[in-house]
């Protein structure tokens, strides 16, 4: 098939999107990205990248198609202009194609959900279908993060959001909770093209260990992937807090990843006096993740308190799982209840500080063997509901259904 991936976010910036355009390239389909010049988490151009492109490139099989966007720099304004300029940008780049090149169209919503608008430009001018993949739940997502309760803003924003849903074919939901909210929604027109397709893991596990990052002697709980607002950081720093006295020394938070919350939640980490007990070790190449896990002692998973991630299932979660780490939660809805009706962790009765500190006391009383077994039960969850190959089939299933 002729397969038109439409993300503001690529190759070189860290998405799972990168992984899924090399395996259908690898599978034999012919494989284009419209997607903008990378800039992400940083807020520059990657090295190698200037405004006057490259715009053309091929990486593993995938073709790119690289659009002009603002870079998004620090502040809300800049980020905006970023946003915004992909959608300009996509959408003149879009009206330039031709659709008749494209059998189907897979638009990839993390936010801004807008990112799709191009995909549904060039469905507009040929009729190609458009499946769109829903990573993040809007407008409640923006209400969560940025804390805009406006009426007149988020009735704007559901009138996008029934727009852009209301124009694609299929649309994936990567939890139950999602495909439920979706199905609600008061402006979908057909419920039935609402499903549920997770997440899966890009990475295998691995048996290598860093101990470079993850020194001997310590407690090791791990965080990986983006250090953003939604994740609720600034809780652990303040159940680190609670924890000092009595295993400073003993207990070491690792936080492996880089994101717009990053500096402000180093800001705050040695305000509290607590850098040695939450170490920020920066981003880390997708493939040298495994190893980093395998030597932690757990890996903890944590979002911010909002009626919007309990709906989530972190894409994190399926990497822990596949790399048979223990996991430590600071989550409620579906995640919590899949750690715990598995028995791949340790969850907090709550959202607050006092109950993660008391989740990490837990599970830094466990004896060894029984956090290797709560990794294999993890790892062995992996293989049976998030699938790679099972699930990246049924997606082509649906391709060539729309297509047909």
């Amino acid at each position: 098939m002729r397969i038109l991936f439409v993300t503001q976010f690529f190759y070189p910036e860290n998405f799972r999107i990168n992984d899924l355009a090399r395996y259908l390239a690898a599978a034999g389909h012919e494989v284009t990205v419209l997607t903008g010049l990378p800039n992400y988490p940083g807020g520059s151009f990657f090295d190698g990248y200037t405004r006057k492109g490259p715009y053309k490139e091929k990486m593993d099989g995938v073709n790119i198609r690289r659009v002009f966007v603002i870079p998004r720099k620090k502040g809300g304004l800049w980020l905006s202009l970023n946003y915004l300029s992909f959608v300009l940008f996509g959408c003149l780049e879009a009206s330039a194609m031709e659709p008749s090149d494209y059998d189907v169209i897979y638009a990839f919503g993390t936010s801004p959900i807008t990112q799709a608008l191009p995909a549904l430009v060039l469905k507009k001018m040929g009729g190609v279908p458009v499946i769109l993949n829903v990573q993040d739940l809007w407008p409640d997502n923006v209400e969560a993060i940025t804390g805009v309760k406006n009426p007149v803003t988020t009735g704007l924003l559901d009138m996008l959001v029934d727009f852009i849903y209301n124009r694609c074919d299929l649309v994936l939901g990567t939890s139950r909770s999602f495909v439920k909210a979706i199905k609600s929604r008061c402006g979908l027109k057909e419920k039935r093209k609402v499903v549920f397709w997770p997440q899966y893991a890009t990475v295998e596990r691995s048996s290598e260990e860093r101990r470079d990052i993850l020194p001997e002697g310590y407690f090791h709980i791990v965080f990986t992937g983006n250090v953003g607002q939604g994740q609720g950081l600034d809780t652990l720093i303040r159940a680190a807090a609670l924890l000092k006295e009595e295993y400073e020394g003993r207990l070491v938070f690792d936080i492996v990843g880089d994101g717009r919350a990053r500096a402000d939640l180093m800001s705050e980490t040695k305000k509290a006096g607590l850098e040695d007990m939450i170490r920020f070790h920066g981003s880390f190449p997708e493939e040298e993740i495994p190893g980093i896990l395998n030597t932690a002692d757990a890996a903890l998973l944590i979002l911010k308190d909002d009626e919007i991630f309990k709906r989530t299932i972190p894409a994190k979660l399926q990497t822990y799982l596949k790399c048979g780490a223990p996991v430590v939660g600071c989550v409620c809805g579906e995640s919590r209840q899949l750690i715990e009706k598995y028995g791949v962790g340790v969850c907090a009765k709550g959202m607050g500080a006092k109950q993660l500190a008391a989740a990490v006391r837990e599970v830094m009383s466990l004896e060894r063997p029984q956090l290797e077994e709560m990794g294999e039960r993890g790892a062995r969850l992996s293989d049976e509901m998030f699938d790679r190959d099972t699930l990246i089939e049924r997606l082509l299933r649906y391709m060539e259904i729309l297509a047909g």
